[in-house]
């Protein structure tokens, strides 16, 4: 008799009938859409096998400084794995399909950039790295840039404490002298009152110039400020992608794109300011005001217009606030459904739709006491009782 073959047995098939049998597999990856304009992105990619098993990479990548700043792997996932991942890290309407062999080069372009300024990646890297085996970089036919406007740039994360900006300055200012490198810090993204101001003056001048279909600046003041009691943390890149569904928005400049998020950016960061310096203040400080609407927004001479003005602002950031919840539920929990809670909301949804007699009612009914007395700013508590139960003071996360 013949002698028996040896080897894989799986070699000694038909090649028709092996590639049923041998594993194939397939990749895919996302990125958010800001990538090119924030300098930090998150990027997921799965390798995902005929049979159903993943490899599920994730990388945090900073693109003008630090390379690979976090990474963790699932090793053993599945496809419906990576799609629970995706929905929770990065929503539908801000990420973007990243060609696989694209988001190796963009990591691996990172990663280089990084270490010879100093920096090496992350250590659970060479873990998450695993999802990229088998991808061949040089397939993609983008080219990636790396730094920002030539020079490396250090954007502060949340949680890089002054030790860890310390060190980082150190080996740029070793690496690249005093003014060969950037920085964005904590303390200088909101640098003065003036700065807020000016922000917030551009902010209101863009959405009135970007024409009927957008929002009304208070409109977006209010969902900001929701985003801020929010549960579930929702990002700004998450609130600018919705602001501007389904299409996007096209800019005449990436200048213009820049002054945008700068503002929007330093107005985020006031807010979230704002609502902390609610938290903290007494029970009963009158002056403590969770909604940013100004008297001096309005400089109509007539008294009736210019609160009329107010009103109608009022109206536009209740709508936004309400918008928030109905955007993302799932980030709520039960926060809008908590019987001690129900009332204020109410109240709220009332400002949101003044039109309809019933809502006009309750309004006018918030705003008398018992005794028949005008109430202080009713609303105005009302988004301050929502604040000190969704957001209660305490001290800071480590």
């Amino acid at each position: 008799p013949s002698p028996r073959p040896k080897g894989n047995p799986a070699a000694r098939l038909p090649h028709a009938l092996s590639l049923f049998l041998i594993p194939r597999t397939r990749y895919e990856a996302f990125i958010e859409k800001s990538w090119r304009e924030t300098g930090i992105t998150q990027l997921l990619v799965a390798r995902i096998r005929s049979d159903g098993r993943a490899e599920i990479g994730f990388f945090l990548v900073d693109l003008w400084c630090l390379g690979v700043k976090d990474a963790f792997l699932v090793a053993d996932g599945t496809e419906a794995t990576f799609r629970e991942i995706i929905t929770e890290r990065i929503p539908e309407v801000t990420r973007e399909r990243l060609h696989p062999a694209c988001a190796k080069k963009l990591i691996d372009g990172a990663l280089a950039y990084a270490e010879a300024l100093g920096f090496a990646p992350h250590r659970d890297y060479r873990k998450a790295r695993r999802a990229l085996s088998g991808l061949d970089a040089s397939a993609c036919p983008e080219t990636f840039s790396f730094g920002r406007e030539g020079k490396p740039c250090y954007a502060q994360g949340p949680h890089d404490d002054e030790d860890r900006v310390d060190r980082i300055l150190t080996v740029l200012e070793a690496r690249c002298g005093n003014d060969g490198f950037d920085t964005v810090l904590a303390d200088e993204e909101i640098d003065s009152e003036a700065d807020v101001l000016e922000a917030r003056g551009a902010l209101r001048m863009a959405f009135e110039d970007f024409g009927p279909d957008a929002p009304d600046f208070f409109e977006v003041a209010g969902l900001v400020a929701a985003l801020h009691l929010c549960p579930t943390p929702v990002t700004p890149t998450a609130l600018l992608a919705a602001l501007f569904e389904p299409d996007g928005r096209t800019w005449s400049t990436q200048d213009q794109l820049r002054d945008f998020d700068d503002d929007f950016f330093t107005y985020w960061n006031y807010v979230a300011n704002l609502m902390a310096a609610c938290v903290a203040a007494p029970a009963d400080d009158d002056e403590a005001n969770p909604i940013d609407l100004f008297s001096d927004d309005f400089d109509d001479a007539d008294p009736k217009i210019h609160n009329a003005n107010m009103a109608s602002a009022q109206v536009f950031w209740c709508r936004g606030f309400i918008r928030a919840t109905a955007r993302w539920p799932e980030a709520w929990g039960d926060a809008l459904s908590r019987p001690e809670l129900v009332p204020h909301w109410n109240l709220v949804r009332a400002w949101a739709d003044p039109e309809k007699p019933e809502n006009l009612k309750l309004m006018i009914g918030a705003n008398r006491s018992g005794t028949g007395a005008p109430q202080i700013d009713p609303l105005r508590v009302a988004v301050l009782t929502l604040l000190y139960a969704l957001r209660p003071p305490g001290p800071p996360a480590n």
